[in-house]
């Protein structure tokens, strides 16, 4: 697949788009109003061409893209069998080596999840916050290197969809975090070759669902469709983790809603995720930093669940007061109760 590099962060034009200035009739093309409205043009010929190619890319990754669960079962199958090249299983074990243990989740270890994602890859790079010598430590160079072992042992470019598993809702800008669950190995009773080419088309899906979070993490005034208020910076990562059923996925989404009045109050912080780990089930979070408080509220799946963390609500804000975060408004929902029930700011049941 093939699609204009994203760089988060960052303004850019597809390869041999970009423009030569032209000359603006009046005034000899000169003077302060012509430069004015030379700028102007030569700015909405590059984001013309621009929005063109994201549009474009992310409408082709819509359709092939598919999470990391069933790509990280399917290695994991694979590092156990004999035969298995040594190119493709250095690359396979490369990958399962950035999962994060899912019972040791931290502010540290996330922050490094984040980094080695790689949706911030070329913005980071360019910006010099990372090294060109740690650019291959990271999920997006990491499946690149997988795709190219596995096209390189079989002698094809690409491979068919892989239809063993249904694909999680595509990453777009402004939806809801997406958990994956761990899923059983669909290679278990294949060939080696069989085994190899529905992995190069599980690489390629997972590919093409990076490709979304990165448009999805770009400005919004680079994205294809954006409403012309939306001033929030918003990231999305999909982080893998290690539980005792499998590769689970946690989506992060990490949102800086800027000021855009000199008298409003300081930048929202909003992180929002979503895990589905049993036996817990399927839990949405979203923690907000308003001024000094910090507000908390999850919605559980199961009701025993939700029951489970309401009772612990005391622990979360003794943590929040540990960090030297003052606790705000704590809360611990049933996805029932959201279609009922959405406190200012929020979830809501968009389903419904």
């Amino acid at each position: 697949m093939s699609v204009v590099p994203v760089q988060p962060g960052l303004s850019y034009a597809a390869t041999g788009t970009r423009p030569e200035p032209m000359p603006v009739a009046g005034n000899g093309g000169g003077g302060a109003a012509g430069a004015a409205t030379t700028a102007a043009a030569v700015e909405a010929a590059i984001v013309d061409p621009l929005m063109a190619a994201l549009s474009e890319a992310l409408a082709t990754a819509a359709t092939r893209q598919n999470g990391l669960a069933p790509l990280f079962a399917d290695l994991q199958a694979l590092l156990t069998r004999p035969g298995v090249p040594q190119t493709v299983r250095d690359a396979a074990q490369a990958l399962m080596n950035l999962r994060l243990p899912a019972d040791a989740l931290n502010g540290a270890t996330l922050q490094q999840a984040v980094t080695r994602s790689g949706v911030l890859l070329e913005a980071m790079l360019a910006s010099g916050k990372l090294p060109a010598a740690m650019a291959g430590d990271n999920i997006k160079s990491m499946l690149q290197a997988l795709r190219s072992a596995l096209q390189s042992f079989l002698g094809i470019q690409s491979a068919p969809a892989d239809l063993h598993a249904p694909p999680p809702l595509p990453p777009f800008r402004g939806s809801l975090p997406v958990a994956q669950q761990p899923v059983p190995a669909s290679i278990v009773d294949t060939g080696l070759r069989e085994a190899a080419t529905r992995l190069l088309s599980q690489t390629d899906a997972a590919i093409a669902r990076h490709v979304m979070l990165q448009i999805a993490s770009l400005p919004a005034s680079q994205q294809p469709s954006h409403p012309p208020d939306d001033h929030t910076q918003r990231f999305v990562f999909d982080i893998p983790l290690v539980t005792p059923q499998g590769t689970a996925v946690m989506q992060l989404q990490i949102e800086r809603e800027v000021p855009q009045k000199r008298d409003q109050a300081a930048p929202v912080w909003t992180v929002r995720f979503a895990v589905d780990i049993e036996p817990l089930g399927a839990v949405r979070a979203r923690v907000s930093q308003i001024g000094d408080k910090t507000s908390v509220t999850m919605v559980a799946e199961k009701p025993a669940s939700a029951a489970a963390l309401q009772e612990h609500i005391a622990l979360l804000q003794i943590g929040l007061t540990r960090a030297h975060l003052e606790p705000g408004d704590l809360h611990c929902l049933t996805h029932d109760q959201t279609k009922v029930v959405a406190p200012q700011g929020q979830f809501v049941n968009r389903a419904s």
